[in-house]
């Protein structure tokens, strides 16, 4: 049920151990958490990771297979092989981690490949199973090459609201509709303000309040390469509706870079 149980530490060294929950609606939660957190519950200023257990399992996936799926790793992995021998085993690869290169797709499978994973802060380290890949291979573990086994990538962890993202470095971008239609509505309600419409006028068109008009409005002011960067999904993960709502944006351009470069 927790492909990932007994693999994966933290950057203290700390094993994570699977737990869970029940949300409102009965349904089941996952998470992965680091062990201090379940062991010294109910204490105070105790660090730790607590994650979802679908995204974190899906990322280590992804990983995995893209390391699996590069042309060059299986000649990388058994340098001394023949070229038969190596379209044997890119066989055994694809067939492996299967034509789309889902982790769903591939199964258990792929997380059986996984000796060890270690989550640091902005970077997730992944070492290979060498007797399940020589297995795999059909071939002996001497005939690895160790380098291959490794798999290092930057990663970001961010809240937004309740959901948890974990995003790798070079995951595909994904614009935030949420904040890109909230930006749209605040630079449409500046320009009926601007022609002279009031606040109240257009919270009753709206069928809002007044306040939230007010607080929307500063997303008009926002600078163009950060409304830029919203509209195609580069902005950081931070960087959402709800986080602008709940704090003070300077005006000014300059000042506005500074902050968001802290998310």
């Amino acid at each position: 049920m927790s492909p990932l149980a007994r693999k994966l530490f933290d950057e203290t060294g700390d094993r994570f151990t699977p737990t869970h929950t029940k949300a409102r609606s009965g349904k089941r939660l996952r998470y992965y958490v680091s062990h201090r957190l379940i062991k010294h519950s109910g204490e105070k200023d105790i660090t730790g990771w607590p994650l979802p257990a679908k995204p974190l399992e899906d990322l280590v996936g992804r990983l995995v297979l893209k390391h699996l799926s590069v042309p060059g790793f299986v000649p990388t992995l058994l340098a001394d092989a023949s070229a038969s021998e190596l379209h044997h085993h890119q066989i055994a690869i694809r067939n492996c981690i299967g034509a789309n290169g889902n982790p769903e797709i591939a199964g258990r499978e792929i997380y059986l490949l996984i000796n060890r994973i270690d989550l640091m802060p902005g970077k997730i380290s992944l070492q290979l199973n060498a007797q399940k890949l020589a297995e795999l291979l059909s071939t002996g573990q001497s005939e690895l090459n160790e380098e291959a086994l490794h798999i290092s990538s930057p990663f970001q962890h961010r809240k937004r609201g309740v959901e948890t993202r974990l995003v790798l470095a070079d995951d595909p971008k994904t614009p935030d509709d949420v904040l890109i239609n909230n930006i749209a509505k605040a630079l449409t309600w500046f320009e009926q303000i601007k022609v002279g419409r009031t606040f109240a006028e257009i919270a009753a068109e709206q069928q809002t309040s007044k306040r939230r008009i007010q607080q929307m409005i500063v997303l008009a002011f926002l600078a163009p390469d950060i409304v830029r960067d919203a509209l195609d999904g580069s902005q950081p993960l931070g960087l959402t509706s709800d986080w602008l709502l709940r704090h003070d944006i300077p005006t000014d351009w300059k000042e506005q870079r500074v902050l968001v470069a802290t998310l």
